[in-house]
C-alpha cells in the first residue's frame, strides 16, 4: 500500500509581536493544527515579559526568568518558525512585511500583537530624559539599572503601573537608600481615575504610609535633566523620571495601509479583522470595534482564544465568529505590603487573599508557556516527533540531556567515515581538497540542516560554514554552487523560502567577493530548508606556496572566535538554559570567518583548520597528523574561549548528541596531566561555523598578535606544539 501523501504547506500565517494575545493564539492553534498552515512569529525580543508581574520583579518577589516567557522555546516546542527581527513597515495590500536589515517577509494571513510605547510626544523633553514604562520589555530589562543609582525619582502618570512600580521600588531600595524620595505626579485626572473611590483612597493611603509623595491634578509639561516643570509652574528637582502616561502606537504602524483611529491604533471589528479581512490584530495595539477599551493586559489575554478561533475559521474559508468583551473584569493592584486591592464592578476588597490570588494567577499564566510539560493534553504525544530529544543515563547515573544535532553536527560520525573512506583522506585530510592537475584550486562541499527556523539566517550560516573550508586552506573563494532542499509546499511558498535562503547566502558570498553560480533544488519532508554549497577556491600566493610547514616544539596554537554552539543549542532546545544565550552564537555564525580570511595572508601560518562538527579535539588531532615531524599539541581547556551559557549547560549535564562519538574518536590520542574537568568536555562539542585554529612560529608570536589585534580579529592563544607523536596533552 502506498503511503498517503502529506499535506503541502499552502498558507503562511505570520504573527508580528509576542504579546499576550499571540502566545495564547499559538497554544490554541498548536493544539489542533490547521492542515497546510505554517505559523511564523516575528519578534524583536526573544523573551516577552508578562506585564502583571513586572512590579513584582522590581520589588524582588520574582526573578527575571519567572516574569518572562521564552518565545524561542515556545515556538520550538509548538513547531512554529521564529524570526528575531524588527518590523519597519507593513504593506497589507501587497501582503508583505519590511524588516530591519533583511529581506521582506510575505504572508497570506497576518496578525499583529505588538507592544505600545509610553506617550512621550505631549511632554517636552520626555523622549530625552525619561525612562518609559512602555514597551514593558524595555522596562523589565533596563529599569533597575537606570534607577537604582538615583535617589530622587518621579513617576509621571497616575495609573496602576505608577502605583505598583513606585511601591515596588520603594520596598526594594528603602533599606539601601536612606535618602530615597519617590513622587507620583498624577496628571489632571488624579490617581487611578478610572477606578472606584474606595480603590483610589486605599491606594493613596498606602502610598502615603510608604512615604511616597503624590501630586494630584497637576500635569508635567516639561522634563529637564534634573527638573520637572509642572502645569502650575512649580519646578520639582529630580534625579530620574519614569514616564507612565497614556500609550502611543509604534511609528512603523503609521506607515501601513491599515486603517487607524486618530491616536494611530489599529481599528478592528468584533472578529479582530482590520480593513483587510486577512489582516487581524489584538492587544494594546488595537481599537476594538471602537469600544475605547483601556490598554490592559487582561484584554490582551482574553483576546487570545477568540482571535485564534477567528483566524482558524478564516483560513478554513469559514465565517469568523464575533466576540464581545466584558468590561467588568477583576482588576488586582499589588501594594507591596503583602496586600492587594481587588476591584470588580464598584466593589473593592483589600486583603492578603487578593495578593495571593494575583500571585497565583500570574505565576500560573507564565508557567503555562514556559513549562509545556504541565499541559499534558498533547505535549507528551508530540515531544519526540518535534524535538528529537534523547534523555539518557551516563555512567554516574546523572540525567544527560542530548539533542539530535542539527547544523553541521548532524553528520555521520568520524568512525563511520574511517571505516569506509580511503585511509589517505581520513588520516591527514585538509578542510578542502586539492583538485588533481590544478595545484592552485581547492574544492569542498558542505551541507547543514536547520539549526534555526529562520530561512534567511540559515542561508547566512550555511554559506559561512561552507566558505570556512576554503578559508582553512588559505585560498580565495572563486566559485559556489548551492544545494537546497525545501519543505513540501505550494509553488508560492517555495518561492518565498527560496528568496529568504538565497538572500542570506548571497549577502555572505558578496562579502567574500563571490557569487552563487547556480545549483540544485529539491523537495523534502523536513519542515525547514536543508542547505549546502559546493565551493571552490584558488590558493593565495604565499612565500612558500604551501598549505602547511614543518612544525617545531613551542610553536603557538591560536583559536579565533568562541566554541560551544552545540552545547548551547542542546541546552536551549532541551529547556535547560535560556534562549537568549543563542544571540551571541548566531552573531558569530552570521559573521563567519571572512574577515579573518582577508588578513590571513599577512600572517605566518604554519597550518590551520576550521572547527566544525567533529569538535575541537578531533580537528586539532587532524592538524598535527599533517606534520611530517610527528609532533603533538599541549592545550589549556581553561583558556579556550567559550560562549556565555556553556558552563551553565555543562554543569547541568547537557551534551550534544555527537559528543559521545567525537569523544570516542579522540580519546586514545589524549594525554591528561591532571584529573579531568567539566570544561574538558568542550573539546568534543560539535560546532557550526566555528572559528579557525592555526599554528604560528613561536618566535613570531608578538608580531602575529599585533596583526590580529590591528585587524580586530577575536583570537586566543590556547596551546603550543609539543614532541608527542600525534597526540594532545591536556593540562
Amino acid at each position: 500500500m502506498f503511503k498517503q501523501q502529506e499535506i503541502p504547506i499552502n498558507n503562511d500565517l505570520v504573527l508580528i509581536g509576542g504579546g499576550h494575545s499571540h502566545i495564547m493564539l499559538m497554544m490554541e492553534l498548536s493544539k489542533n493544527p490547521i492542515e497546510g498552515n505554517r505559523i511564523t512569529l516575528i519578534s524583536n525580543e526573544i523573551d516577552t515579559p508578562y506585564s502583571g508581574m513586572i512590579p513584582g520583579f522590581i520589588e524582588g518577589i520574582y526573578t527575571w526568568r519567572e516574569t518572562h516567557i521564552d518565545l524561542y522555546k515556545l515556538c520550538f516546542k509548538l513547531n512554529i518558525r521564529f524570526i528575531h527581527s524588527e518590523v519597519k513597515e507593513i504593506s497589507a495590500i501587497n501582503k508583505e512585511i519590511v524588516l530591519k536589515n533583511r529581506p521582506k517577509i510575505k504572508f497570506d494571513v497576518l496578525s499583529i500583537n505588538t507592544g505600545i510605547k509610553s506617550n512621550n510626544k505631549t511632554i517636552k523633553g520626555a523622549l530625552k530624559y525619561c525612562v518609559p514604562v512602555k514597551p514593558i520589555s524595555k522596562l523589565s530589562n533596563n529599569f533597575l539599572t537606570e534607577i537604582k543609582k538615583n535617589n530622587n525619582i518621579a513617576f509621571i502618570g497616575g495609573g496602576p503601573a505608577s502605583v505598583e512600580l513606585a511601591l515596588g521600588l520603594q520596598k526594594r531600595l528603602k533599606n539601601s537608600k536612606s535618602n530615597l524620595k519617590i513622587t507620583i505626579i498624577t496628571g489632571k485626572n488624579g490617581l487611578l481615575s478610572s477606578f472606584p473611590n474606595k480603590t483610589r483612597k486605599v491606594a493613596k493611603q498606602t502610598l502615603q504610609n510608604s512615604q511616597i509623595n503624590v501630586i494630584e491634578k497637576e500635569e508635567v509639561i516639561e522634563v529637564q535633566k534634573d527638573t520637572l516643570i509642572l502645569s502650575n509652574k512649580t519646578k520639582l528637582k529630580i534625579d530620574k523620571s519614569i514616564l507612565s502616561t497614556n500609550a502611543m502606537a509604534p511609528e512603523w504602524i503609521k506607515k501601513s495601509d491599515i486603517i487607524l483611529n486618530p491616536d494611530n491604533f489599529i481599528i478592528v471589528n468584533e472578529k479582530f479583522q482590520t480593513n483587510y479581512n486577512y489582516v487581524f490584530a489584538a492587544g494594546d495595539i488595537v481599537d476594538f470595534n471602537n469600544q475605547n477599551l483601556s490598554k490592559s493586559g487582561v484584554y490582551a489575554v482574553k483576546s487570545g482564544k477568540p482571535l485564534a478561533k477567528s483566524i482558524r475559521r478564516f483560513i478554513q474559508k469559514k465565517i469568523p465568529v464575533s466576540y464581545k468583551f466584558n468590561k467588568n473584569y477583576l482588576s488586582i493592584i499589588g501594594l507591596s505590603n503583602g496586600l492587594a486591592i481587588a476591584t470588580k464592578y464598584n466593589f473593592t476588597f483589600t486583603s492578603r487573599f487578593s495578593f495571593l490570588l494575583k500571585k497565583l494567577i500570574d505565576q500560573k499564566f507564565v508557567k503555562k508557556f514556559n513549562d509545556l510539560n504541565q499541559d499534558n493534553y498533547y505535549i507528551f504525544r508530540s515531544l519526540y516527533k518535534f524535538f528529537d530529544v534523547i534523555i539518557q543515563k551516563n555512567n554516574k547515573n546523572i540525567p544527560s540531556y542530548q539533542m539530535q544535532c542539527r547544523g553541521c553536527a548532524a553528520k555521520v560520525d568520524f568512525n563511520a567515515l574511517k571505516a569506509t573512506l580511503p585511509k589517505e583522506i581520513i588520516t591527514t585530510s585538509e578542510d578542502a581538497i586539492n583538485i588533481n592537475n590544478y595545484p592552485k584550486l581547492y574544492q569542498s562541499v558542505d551541507m547543514i540542516s536547520s539549526i534555526v527556523s529562520d530561512p534567511y539566517l540559515l542561508g547566512k550560516i550555511a554559506a559561512n560554514h561552507a566558505i570556512s573550508d576554503i578559508i582553512a586552506v588559505n585560498s580565495k573563494l572563486i566559485s559556489a554552487l548551492m544545494i537546497l532542499q525545501l519543505p513540501f509546499s505550494n509553488s508560492e511558498i517555495n518561492s518565498r523560502d527560496l528568496e529568504q535562503v538565497t538572500s542570506g547566502a548571497k549577502e555572505v558570498f558578496k562579502s567574500a567577493n563571490c557569487s552563487i553560480s547556480g545549483g540544485h533544488t529539491m523537495i523534502g519532508k523536513d519542515k525547514d530548508p536543508v542547505i549546502g554549497f559546493s565551493v571552490m577556491g584558488e590558493k593565495k600566493s604565499l612565500n612558500n606556496n604551501k598549505t602547511r610547514s614543518k612544525l617545531k616544539v613551542n610553536d603557538i596554537l591560536i583559536l579565533t572566535e568562541k566554541i560551544g554552539s552545540g552545547i548551547i543549542f542542546a541546552g536551549i532546545n532541551n529547556d535547560i538554559i535560556d534562549s537568549y544565550y543563542q544571540i551571541e552564537v548566531l552573531n558569530q555564525m552570521s559573521q563567519g570567518n571572512i574577515n579573518f580570511s582577508k588578513i590571513s595572508n599577512k600572517l605566518k601560518i604554519l597550518s590551520m583548520t576550521d572547527i566544525t562538527g567533529f569538535g575541537l579535539a578531533n580537528h586539532l588531532l587532524n592538524l598535527v597528523k599533517r606534520d611530517v615531524g610527528k609532533t603533538g599539541l599541549t592545550i589549556f581547556p581553561n583558556k579556550i574561549p567559550i560562549f556565555k551559557g556553556v558552563t551553565k549547560a555543562l554543569s547541568k549535564n547537557v551534551r550534544s548528541s555527537l559528543y559521545d562519538k567525537n569523544f570516542n574518536t579522540a580519546q586514545k590520542k589524549l594525554v591528561y596531566d591532571r584529573e579531568t574537568k567539566l570544561i574538558d568536555e568542550i573539546l568534543f562539542d560539535p560546532q557550526t561555523v566555528g572559528g579557525i585554529a592555526f599554528l604560528i612560529p613561536q618566535e613570531e608570536k608578538f608580531k602575529q598578535f599585533k596583526i590580529l589585534k590591528e585587524n580586530k580579529i577575536n583570537f586566543t592563544e590556547i596551546g603550543f606544539v609539543n614532541n608527542l607523536d600525534n597526540k594532545i596533552r591536556i593540562t
